[in-house]
């Protein structure tokens, strides 16, 4: 449950309750490309490939698709998903560490405590996913399509350079679909560039980030850490800075839409 955004909740629901229960016996063990392949052959709509458990780790994957796929507990470390399709998956505690899902569609996908440490999601979508409790740290996510639940994930280190996470202006009859990044450690993660125009990082770590060039405008960061970060160039316009903390932070002058921002009078800066 979603309560705070009911349009990504029920996007999110939607897509999840297409996820039927487990029609096969789990698959545990290491499984062959060719038994990847058999099973996901065999599935159907109220039997959807069932690969809870399995370990997958270091095959080649690449294209396949796997939508609606159950992957619960699966282990992918290693795999090569380069455009693979995981439409509404399950990866609810997969581990997918060192992972390469370059350019993989990842919409609707739920990957609630997934272990994506140090994966490569360059180019990869992620549109309607739930992140939440995520382990992305390290992880590359340049230039990713990201609208999403990540609620208390971890990517700190994380590459987003370039990369499209601002709100989405085609689904306004759903409401505004954004990224939320509420509780999130983000430390020293790199966001130059990137569009993050409404995006939540209220109670977020942003501590040494950089996000040179960014887009924050119309965002929430309340009480979101930005100390020691690196803002040269980032755009704050109309964003709701109450109670983030600016401390020792880096390129302050030359930032955008501070004078513009929500709340200003209650963000910490530097004593002068």
């Amino acid at each position: 449950m979603i309560p705070r955004f009911p349009a990504l909740a029920a996007l999110a629901l939607a897509l999840s309750v297409s996820l039927p229960a487990a029609g096969q016996a789990p698959a545990h063990g290491k499984l062959t490309l060719a038994e990847v392949k058999a099973r996901l052959a065999a599935a159907t709509e109220k039997s959807p490939p069932d690969f809870a458990g399995a370990d997958l780790s270091g095959l080649d994957l690449s294209g396949i698709d796997f939508h609606r796929a159950i992957l619960s507990r699966a282990t992918l470390a290693g795999a090569k998903l380069v455009k693979t399709n995981f439409f509404a998956c399950d990866f609810t505690d997969a581990v997918l560490t060192d992972a390469d899902l370059r350019q993989a569609n990842l919409d609707g996908t739920v990957l609630r405590r997934a272990n994506l440490h140090a994966a490569n999601l360059e180019g990869a979508s992620l549109f309607a996913t739930i992140v939440e409790r995520a382990d992305l740290s390290g992880a590359n996510l340049d230039k990713t399509r990201i609208i999403g639940y990540l609620k208390n994930a971890n990517l700190a280190g994380a590459m987003l350079r370039g990369a499209n996470i601002g709100a989405d202006p085609g689904n306004q009859s759903m409401g505004v679909m954004r990224a939320t990044f509420v509780g999130a450690d983000l430390a020293g993660a790199d966001f130059s560039g990137t569009n993050l125009f409404k995006a939540d990082f209220s109670f977020a770590n942003l501590g040494g980030a950089k996000l040179v060039g960014a887009d924050l405008s119309n965002g929430d960061l309340v009480q979101t850490d930005f100390t020691k970060a690196d803002v040269t160039g980032a755009n704050f316009t109309k964003a709701d800075i109450n109670g983030a903390i600016f401390r020792g932070v880096v390129g302050l002058a030359q930032a955008k839409g501070l004078d513009q921002a929500r709340n200003r009078d209650k963000a910490i800066f530097d004593a002068k």
